[in-house]
């Protein structure tokens, strides 16, 4: 389903603030190491057989308490890493935006953070991106992500060129400011 061009931009910008407050310079983005950084406890299904399967078969998120912090289950039997990965950007993009229900529109958001969240679309503009190949392997992302990822950034050359928009220019100074090329 899509939403409102102002409902993706804004996800946008929450990523890129993202980027900008832990000072996020390089690729493939470790899930762990942002995890850690949030105060997101990332923990893998094989520490709770019994438990975590019958939720989700890749990722769920656990609110905070006042005993615990927040909490993301996921799959680390997943073979394909890059799903694994989706799966727990995917689950970051619940806990940033404080999401307390599973609707619609919260998880298509949530799919199009992870996906922009791995792969930046001005960094991908910067850096001439224009084949699923290097998405999937620059990036690590899996083939599903990598391929709607290729389509939002034709899509976006498409209507814009290799326009970088200004709520967009600090992640293209931060990551040639890292020293990543």
């Amino acid at each position: 389903m899509y939403w409102n061009s102002s409902d993706y931009e804004r996800m946008s910008k929450i990523v890129i603030d993202v980027y900008l407050d832990y000072g996020i310079t390089s690729f493939p983005v470790d899930e762990k190491e942002i995890c850690r950084k949030l105060g997101v406890k990332l923990l893998p299904y094989s520490d709770f057989p019994e438990i975590v399967k019958k939720v989700s078969d890749d990722a769920f998120y656990v609110p905070p308490t006042t005993d615990n912090p927040p909490i993301i289950f996921n799959n680390d039997l997943e073979k394909n890493e890059g799903r694994r990965r989706y799966s727990v950007f995917h689950e970051l993009k619940h806990f940033v935006c404080g999401d307390t229900e599973e609707t619609l529109y919260d998880e298509n958001m949530a799919d199009f953070f992870a996906r922009y969240f791995m792969c930046p679309i001005p960094v991908l503009i910067c850096r001439n991106v224009r084949d699923i190949a290097t998405i999937m392997s620059d990036y690590n992302v899996g083939l599903d992500a990598a391929g709607n990822v290729l389509s939002n950034l034709k899509n976006r050359r498409m209507r814009y060129g290799n326009k970088i928009f200004e709520h967009e220019q600090p992640i293209v100074d931060l990551i040639e400011r890292g020293g990543v090329t």
